[in-house]
């Protein structure tokens, strides 16, 4: 089980909790029972996606989730010990397959804490320097122990690290100095659901992992250990060497940097950002004039770095509307954004993080889409849509979780989809296996 005897200490001295998605045809009830009566713990059950209870080491928590399709449960576990956690994997592992099954969109959160006490390292957990722990992370490794299927329904994108960037885009003097401080006051480091690695609970001492998962991965043991192992080790070594970085660690430091400078000099104002992105078009109040377009162009820039370095444009048209402040995109390709806010979008495909956009005649996959305004002719495939807008007809949902809030009719062609909460107008239209769980 261990990787070699001289990192015994570091396991006996880790915990692991893990939250379990599959599917299974039996009553959450009966489930619960189960599993319960296999692995010797209590396991509370609860019929809504947001139970208001944490899974601790003697009790365990099966919840439903739908995220993925109806049928859809979760089971949570508390933090255990090393040794107790891997084996309490293996079993449940067994016991999924024995009551239910796993798809290509079915993951495994992993939490993993570390004693820093007991080993005698110098930081704790929530001082973790997270550019030097994504920096020398074996993401590689990772992802061959887990390949990600480059198709509509991938679940984990690589190279966080690559989403790193200043707050103050134009205003820092950007150096590997300010890199290897790592200080969140200077630097913006992206959170997503559809990164590997989530550090929402740093403060609570805890580093969750999303990089287990897909079809059968019940039957990837030893890839789940390795995985839990390679994370743990690395995690070890960062905090004994927090803000220490090797000759590797300063040369690939300063390649990031000079990549960073030389995004942020292509938008740094139009002359550069034409000739970096020749086959954009850039407007200002629907004008491409000199004039206009340099008037309006600082108010955007940032917005327009996020679009072609977080979002990957290489084409299309984008429109500053300086009357209503908002920026407007058409005929573009977003890959693996992360976390857009306040854009509109016509005639685009999209895949990615978005929030508060507004789309029409767009084809969105493999997306979270966030109090948008949808109107109309998307197509919108194996998403998650919370809490939007319907503002317009022909709007086709395959595959896809929804929640809205009842005030917030849902209009559109509903197929295989999945309504957590959420009121249908009357010209909504919904296939045989489409599921309302709340109306």
């Amino acid at each position: 089980m261990f990787k070699s005897l001289d990192k015994k200490d570091i396991y006996d001295n880790s915990s692991i909790g893990f939250c379990f998605e599959f599917f299974s045809p039996m009553r959450k009830m009966d489930a619960a029972a189960k599993i319960a009566r296999a692995l010797g713990k209590k396991v509370k059950w609860f019929s809504t996606i947001d139970p208001k209870f944490e899974a601790t080491n003697e009790t365990f928590s099966l919840s439903p989730t739908y995220s993925n399709g109806y049928k859809e449960m979760r089971l949570s576990t508390g933090m255990l010990p090393y040794q107790e956690g891997l084996h309490m994997f293996l079993k449940i592992s067994n016991i999924i397959e024995a009551v239910g099954f796993t798809t290509d969109r079915c993951r495994v959160t992993t939490r993993i804490k570390i004693n820093e006490t007991a080993l005698s390292l110098p930081v704790r957990m929530d001082k973790l320097n997270r550019v030097k722990y994504l920096l020398g992370l074996n993401e590689k490794r990772l992802f061959e122990l887990w390949p990600q299927p480059e198709n509509d329904r991938r679940l984990v994108y690589q190279n966080q690290i690559n989403f790193i960037r200043p707050k103050r885009l134009y205003e820092t003097i950007f150096s590997p100095n300010v890199v290897k401080r790592a200080n969140l006051m200077d630097l913006s480091i992206p959170e997503s659901d559809f990164f590997g690695n989530d550090f929402s609970e740093i403060g609570r001492g805890k580093l969750k992992i999303n990089y287990i998962g897909g079809k059968d991965y019940t039957k990837k043991k030893k890839e789940a250990v390795e995985a839990i192992n390679l994370v743990i080790d690395h995690l070890y070594e960062t905090l004994k060497n927090n803000y220490d970085y090797t000759n590797q660690e300063d040369i690939r430091i300063s390649g990031i940097v000079n990549e960073f400078k030389s995004a942020i000099d292509s938008t740094r104002n139009p002359l550069t950002f034409k000739s970096s992105y020749p086959n954009i078009g850039l407007y200002v109040d629907l004008k491409s004039d000199k004039y206009s377009v340099e008037a309006g162009y600082p108010q955007i820039r940032e917005k327009v770095y996020q679009l072609v370095v977080g979002g990957g444009i290489t084409e299309g048209h984008i429109n500053y509307d300086t009357y209503r402040g908002t920026i407007q995109v058409k005929g573009a390709k977003l890959k693996r954004s992360i976390v857009l806010e306040g854009v509109e979008f016509f005639d685009c495909e999209i895949e990615g993080d978005i929030k508060g956009c507004l789309l029409d005649r767009c084809i969105i996959r493999n997306s979270k889409l966030t109090e948008c305004s949808i109107h109309y002719s998307n197509l919108i495939k194996f998403s998650k849509v919370l809490d939007c807008d319907y503002l317009g007809e022909s709007n086709e949902i395959i595959s896809s979780f929804l929640d809205n809030s009842i005030d917030k009719p849902i209009t559109g062609n509903l197929k295989e989809c999945v309504i957590n909460r959420g009121k249908l107008s009357l010209s909504c239209k919904m296939d045989d296996s489409t599921k309302i769980i709340q109306p």
